[in-house]
């Protein structure tokens, strides 16, 4: 009788030759196919599909005791979002192949666009990318492997949204096919952006996480009311920005203490400085305030102390014409007004023309990494 390592042998052996004849091999494809001409290596499918995983989890509508850790349930839930312009109430699974082909669809159209500008990308931006995948591997690495996503598939990310922005300044930047000209920045400046000088008075002690009582909110708003007066006393004799910071430093001075007595705590010597800020709010963040931002400061008026209440504190503001804050060339530096200005209309051009391409996925490959394989944990 043969013994059971001689059989074991011959099986195994059997399998091989039957392998071998039927040219087949147990291995999973390094690519899902192509579109628009464009290769979609498996990672870049992976990492799309766990990156969509990230915001269908936040969408699904979870039984009672299900979470997010649960990848069978969320596929399964109901998830309502939004897609592109298109609102979408679907299951997790349904939702999360369509985010997973938008995805895919905008990494092609931007290699597309890149080749088609003839653009290269300079090395600080290749090392940037390669430090950015670096550091996304060095905390979440160990997910990332679990899912089969390799550190070279985060940087091959990287660097397509290093030429989705070289791209941008190819069409839109001072060299560009359409350059955005000075007009059109100081057109947005002024008319959809908001630059404001701004003292904060705490309603919230960070020390015990106690949020202002009635009382002490009554306090700090009358000390806030007192501040905006106090400013806009001085900036009658003011004659330059270098004045107005002082002005706003020495506020600080003197009211930031007397709101954080107020909430009961003890202030620091000189921690007044640390509740003094300019800076320009951009659309979204405005947006993000509602209009009580806006309305107040329309009611005030250029140049105007006010008071807003902005939840965690009451800011003594003033609205600032920007050009007499910084100088256009800082602007454009400082908040990156050219992707302000022109990178939703690019994303929505790129996603468009991803959608237009010869759609060319390997449907079996797909299936070879299916959803339900997401892993959450290592």
């Amino acid at each position: 009788m043969k013994s059971l390592h001689a059989r074991f042998l011959s099986l195994g052996l059997a399998l091989a030759m039957l392998l071998s004849v039927t040219g087949c091999t147990i291995s999973t494809p390094a690519t899902v196919g192509t579109i628009g001409g464009v290769e979609i290596p498996a990672g870049i499918y992976l990492l799309a599909q766990y990156n969509a995983y990230q915001t269908v989890s936040d969408l699904a509508d979870l039984a009672t005791g299900e979470t997010a850790d649960n990848v069978k349930a969320v596929l399964k839930a109901e998830c309502t979002g939004t897609i592109g312009d298109e609102e979408v109430t679907t299951d997790g699974a349904d939702y999360l192949q369509r985010l997973t082909l938008r995805s895919l669809q905008y990494y092609a159209a931007v290699e597309t666009k890149f080749a088609e500008l003839g653009a290269t990308l300079e090395d600080a931006a290749t090392s940037e990318a390669a430090d950015t995948a670096a550091s996304m591997w060095e905390s979440d690495g160990d997910v990332y492997k679990a899912n089969g996503i390799s550190q070279a598939t985060l940087e091959l990310y990287e660097l397509n949204s290093a030429k989705a922005d070289a791209c941008l300044e190819l069409l839109y930047g001072a060299n560009g096919q359409t350059p955005v000209t000075d007009e059109d920045y100081l057109d947005f400046l002024n008319n959809e952006c908001r630059y404001v000088d701004v003292v904060q008075l705490p309603l919230y002690d960070s020390a015990s996480y106690a949020f202002a009582d009635e009382d002490q909110s009554t306090q700090i708003k009358a000390l806030a009311e007192e501040c905006a007066a106090t400013l806009n006393e001085w900036a009658t004799s003011e004659s330059g920005r270098s004045e107005r910071f002082t002005s706003m430093y020495e506020a600080a001075d003197q009211y930031v203490p007397q709101a954080i007595e107020a909430l009961g705590a003890t202030p620091e010597s000189g921690m007044g400085a640390y509740y003094v800020g300019s800076q320009l709010l951009t659309p979204d963040t405005l947006k993000s305030y509602g209009t009580t931002l806006t309305d107040a400061l329309d009611a005030a008026g250029k140049g105007v102390w006010t008071t807003v209440d902005l939840g965690m504190s009451i800011g003594v503001m003033c609205d600032v014409n920007p050009l007499d804050a910084d100088t256009l060339e800082n602007f454009k530096t400082n908040y990156d007004l050219l992707s302000l200005l022109k990178k939703d209309e690019l994303e929505a051009q790129v996603y468009a023309d991803g959608a237009a391409m010869e759609q060319n996925l390997d449907t079996s490959a797909m299936n070879t990494y299916k959803a339900s394989k997401i892993k959450t944990t290592a």
